[in-house]
């Protein structure tokens, strides 16, 4: 038998149809597509990290307007340092970023500048490289009603009188649920605290509140945090005593004994008979009260009514509050003014008629 040859063996063998060829990406094409992809993902990621840097400090709702004031000769880096330390931006390094990336750092000018803390980075920066603002410096005296000090606002143009009340009034209107004080009272009547301020009218009337209520929390709660009060008086009645207070003293040396008079009648459960007390309900001004003013029907009316009125008749000063918290010790119940400001004090009622006929009164 005839063998058979290799070339005839392999051609004997039954295949199958041939597989169809790959498609081949050119290598060039697969590395662009790459490079492609990792721009994209690059973009996001800075285009993400620029919005994280540019969020403001907080939201509309617990935003705080500030007067910051940039002098002269102030580097971005301490620009920066500022207005971190105002709570107006988040880092002071992302606004560093920014003013090198905008090409801007060289060109913040100084000035008084209205910010706010919902602002965002960008408007904050411009607003810095734009320049001044518009500032209105107004000064709140001390032992001004909220009435006064509506009135004296509107004046300079800053507010709308009604509306400013209606907020003060009803501190929920303004921090919601979350007020920066616990009181039992939702007037802020006593917690604008009475300074000068640097306010703009682009405020609104709630950015000019929280600005006066910041400044009372500032001064105020480092004299009463952590220290007993007279007659275990929590703040909102030690800020309620000292608004009469406020109101009665005319000198300053006098002021601890006055609170020492109100504090001496809250311990034997004396009406405080204090006349700033119904003269707080008249709009006009009283400058004597009459004997049928005494008769009113209210709780600020301590001839009638004994204990504190509801709520502090003024914003008292940090000296009226400090006088509360640490009065002058002594045994007086009485007090009547001699005509130059200053008062005669006495310890029992026919000492006190003795102190009226000798001034005439």
């Amino acid at each position: 038998m005839e063998g058979l040859s290799a070339n005839s063996a392999l051609s004997s063998v039954e295949t199958g149809p041939a597989a169809p060829a790959r498609s081949q990406v050119p290598l060039g094409k697969r590395l662009a597509a790459w490079v492609l992809l990792l721009l994209g993902l690059g973009a996001l990621t800075g285009l993400a990290a620029f919005r994280y840097m540019t969020l403001p400090a907080s939201t509309p709702r617990n935003a705080q307007a500030l007067i910051v004031s940039i002098p002269e000769g102030m580097t971005t880096a301490e620009i920066a340092q500022l207005l971190e330390e105002k709570g107006i931006i988040r880092k002071a390094r992302f606004l560093q970023w920014l003013s090198r990336l905008y090409r801007v750092d060289a060109r913040l000018q100084a000035g008084h500048y209205l910010l706010s803390s919902d602002m965002n980075l960008l408007a904050v920066l411009q607003a810095l490289r734009d320049g001044r603002v518009h500032v209105v410096r107004v000064t709140i005296p001390e032992g001004y009603h909220l009435r006064q000090i509506a009135d004296l606002l509107a004046r300079n143009g800053l507010v709308d009188r009604e509306r400013f009340l209606r907020l003060a009034s009803d501190e929920s209107l303004v921090y919601g649920d979350e007020p920066p004080i616990a009181k039992p009272h939702p007037s802020l009547e006593g917690y604008l605290f009475p300074d000068t301020y640097l306010l703009s009218p682009a405020m609104t009337e709630e950015q000019i509140i929280r600005t006066m209520v910041n400044r009372f929390l500032d001064v105020v709660m480092p004299l009463v945090d952590g220290r007993p009060a007279p007659l275990g008086m929590s703040l909102h009645e030690v800020v309620t005593l000292a608004s009469i207070v406020e109101k009665e003293a005319l000198y300053r040396h006098e002021e601890p004994i006055i609170a020492s008079v109100f504090i001496n009648r809250l311990s034997i459960d004396m009406p405080l008979q204090a006349d700033p007390t119904i003269a707080y309900l008249f709009d006009e001004h009283k400058p004597r009260i009459s004997y049928a003013d005494l008769q009113i029907d209210s709780p600020y009316n301590t001839y009638r009514y004994r204990g504190l009125p509801p709520t502090p008749i003024a914003s008292p000063g940090a000296s009226a509050i400090q006088a509360v918290m640490e009065p002058a010790e002594t045994e007086w119940l009485f007090f009547v003014a001699r005509g130059d400001g200053t008062h005669i004090f006495s310890r029992t009622f026919r000492e006190h008629v003795q102190a009226r006929q000798q001034v005439g009164r």
